[in-house]
């Protein structure tokens, strides 16, 4: 079954990337630069089915968006993104939809384990 995967990074070669791992695993993907253009998104669709967030993004960064999605009682499975994994941790362990965080420079095979492990647990 063909799943969603919303991108949101503020850098277009790591979306660019990830939209072509994630096209390669024959998913449909949605990519946006910063938080507030992916909540205005999900406010007119369906929502995903994953989320992949990078944490430090000017405008609105990775965890308010999640906060933001989980207030309107959204609960995606989320991986959020970071050159600074540990610190992210710290700012994100009270977020119910954050299921993995992908330290950055990031390894494709991981990447891909993550996604499809995290789609396919219904």
């Amino acid at each position: 079954m063909v799943k969603s995967v919303l991108v949101v990074d503020d850098q277009l070669g790591i979306r660019l990337l990830l939209e072509e791992i994630i096209k390669s695993e024959g998913h449909v993907v949605h990519s946006f630069e910063n938080g507030l253009q992916a909540l205005h998104f999900m406010k007119k669709q369906t929502p995903p089915d994953l989320l992949v967030i990078d944490f430090w993004m000017d405008i609105m960064n990775g965890a308010e968006l999640i906060e933001q999605i989980e207030a309107e009682e959204m609960f995606i499975p989320t991986i959020i993104m970071s050159g600074a994994a540990e610190e992210v941790e710290e700012h994100t362990h009270q977020l119910e939809s954050v299921k993995k965080i992908l330290a950055k420079p990031f390894n494709i095979a991981q990447v891909k384990q993550d996604i499809n492990e995290l789609l396919t647990s219904d």
